[in-house]
């Protein structure tokens, strides 16, 4: 954004931005809510030009636009006048950043289970490896180290890499429609008492297609353990209705998958 654009959308206020940091009255603009309230009221139509560039997020306008506030905040507490940059140049770079971050957990949260789990053991395998080897471990630690073929950490990479804000839409189905390799991710041994990944992707592909009853029913049963009598209680059945309900997704898990797994 060039600064005469900015000028137009936020006209600059020397005074305010001073006084920010408190070089006009000798305080900080953290312990001046009046201040405060001065500044993000004035700078509402900024942020609202920012937002327009993530206007294709999906996300309700009302969330991005509390998101671009708390980074109004942040600029507002950390800006100081003395670098010569303008208060709105600075805020655009600050509320650009908080947005697209809070999109990116936004996508994170949005994958598959198997995915962010997949991810999240990889992140710590390769900090765990880094640490213990003194160098960047290789592929073939990383896939050792979490027990996925190398060409399947590879492809998790891959996903995690594509939860861009600007390719918003396509990441939320990257794993299918960005020409991923999703039969690349397979263990590569058997463990006691742990499904293989590629189990735990059918898996998780066939719960989807299960009722959301069913759904929170095998969560709680297998996912947190509840007992029976436990899980009762919490959907407000009786434990007859639990195991007639749980025998019932069971058997539509098995026709999905065509194989038991519980």
């Amino acid at each position: 954004m060039s600064t005469a654009a900015l000028a137009e959308i936020a006209p600059r206020d020397t005074v305010l931005e001073r006084r920010i940091r408190g070089r006009a009255d000798g305080q900080s603009v953290r312990s001046q809510p009046q201040q405060l309230d001065v500044l993000v009221r004035k700078n509402q139509p900024l942020l609202h030009h920012v937002l327009k560039r993530f206007a294709s997020s999906g996300e309700p306008y009302e969330d991005l636009l509390q998101v671009a506030n708390v980074g109004l905040i942040k600029a507002a507490r950390n800006y100081d006048p003395d670098r010569g940059t303008q208060f709105s140049t600075y805020a655009v770079a600050v509320v650009d950043g908080e947005v697209r971050h809070y999109l990116r957990d936004c996508l994170l949260l949005r994958q598959p289970r198997w995915a962010r789990r997949a991810y999240a053991g990889i992140q710590h395998a390769i900090t765990m490896l880094g640490h213990k080897l003194g160098r960047p471990p290789t592929v073939a630690e990383i896939a050792a180290a979490v027990n996925i073929t190398e060409a399947g950490v590879l492809e998790v990479m891959a996903l995690s890499a594509r939860v861009e804000p600007e390719v918003y839409d396509e990441a939320m189905h990257a794993y299918e429609q960005q020409g991923l390799d999703i039969a690349s991710i397979r263990s590569q041994h058997a463990e006691s008492f742990a499904l293989p990944i590629e189990d735990r992707i059918a898996l998780e592909a066939a719960l989807e297609k299960l009722s959301d009853f069913q759904r929170r029913l095998i969560e709680l049963l297998f996912y947190r353990e509840f007992t029976q009598r436990e899980v009762a209680e919490a959907l407000g059945i009786t434990t007859k209705k639990v195991s007639r309900e749980l025998a019932k997704s069971l058997r539509r898990l098995h026709e999905l998958m065509g194989r038991r797994v519980f």
